[in-house]
């Protein structure tokens, strides 16, 4: 949706909610003040008398309005500054253990403060977002030859035991299965639109072993057999629990928006599989 497809009615609605969704799209501007806004500043609102609605920051200038110092509506936020960081740190430490505490440093926020606003703009808490992506690199390592106990302590993880109990439901197989490229595992997929693309998403009785985005269906289950060249496989015929779930993790926030494309996709990636990844029966991915 741009500015321009949003009705005076909508627009005023997201001003009155601080609606996130919106910032970006349009700004407003106080005449009673002299300063202009993204939708989801914390400032009180105007009177709708006293409010114009401007599609662009340039618009607003033109008029002779000035960027509230507050809500930043042509730069990120300091809490989005601190969000960008977290991820930032996440991507470059996923082999490392590490705790919310460590994480409210790096964001200059509260661990609560922190737990929240994560939540709110990523869509996932920070352990959730650690913990698939440090999966990802986990599966990187095993398939590069290495054992179990050596791919376990290179991506953080104190002992092998502490790998099986956290890695089976994110695998959809034990490690051992999964270094064996799924000898003996049964896999099912389903395939459905995504704003990536298309979305393949795989499972086992025992959980979910693959998130995949691409533009080719068959790409995509070339790369799924090539991940698991032992495994037998069978296309779910039912794809709508997949599409639900796809379709609940559309809406970005502003801030993942402007993010690298490579990184939007593992966000996208870890909230697919957040939302599916407790549902261990293979007929119901």
């Amino acid at each position: 949706m741009t500015g321009q497809d949003i009705t005076s009615e909508a627009a005023w609605e997201a001003l009155l909610t601080k609606d996130r969704r919106y910032d970006g799209k349009f700004v407003y501007a106080a005449v009673t003040t002299g300063i202009y806004c993204r939708p989801s500043c914390p400032a009180r609102s105007p009177q709708r008398r006293n409010t114009l609605v401007f599609w662009t920051s340039a618009e607003a200038e033109r008029q002779g309005y000035v960027a509230c110092r507050r809500c930043h509506p042509n730069s990120l936020t300091p809490a989005e500054q601190s969000i960008r960081a977290v991820l930032d740190y996440i991507e470059a430490h996923v082999d490392q253990t590490m705790t919310l505490n460590t994480l409210s440093q790096v964001s200059g926020l509260s661990p609560h403060h922190l737990q929240e606003t994560f939540r709110q703009i990523v869509g996932l808490s920070p352990k959730v977002f650690h913990d698939t992506r440090r999966t990802a690199r986990f599966k990187q390592h095993l398939r590069a030859g290495q054992s179990i106990s050596t791919a376990c302590y290179e991506v953080g993880y104190g002992s092998s035991r502490a790998v099986y109990q956290s890695t089976k439901k994110m695998l959809g197989m034990t490690p051992a299965a999964y270094k064996r490229g799924g000898k003996g595992i049964c896999i099912r997929y389903s395939i459905t639109d995504s704003e990536f693309g298309r979305a393949l998403v795989a499972g086992t009785e025992f959980g979910l072993c693959a998130v995949l985005l691409g533009d080719d269906e068959d790409l995509l289950v070339c790369e799924l057999r090539g991940e698991f060249p032992n495994a037998s496989f069978g296309q779910e015929a039912s794809t709508i629990k997949l599409k639900d779930a796809v379709n609940s993790c559309r809406s970005e926030d502003p801030l993942v928006s402007k993010l690298p494309e490579s990184l939007r996709g593992r966000i996208f990636q870890a909230r697919v599989w957040n939302v599916l990844k407790w549902d261990p029966a293979p007929s119901r991915v």
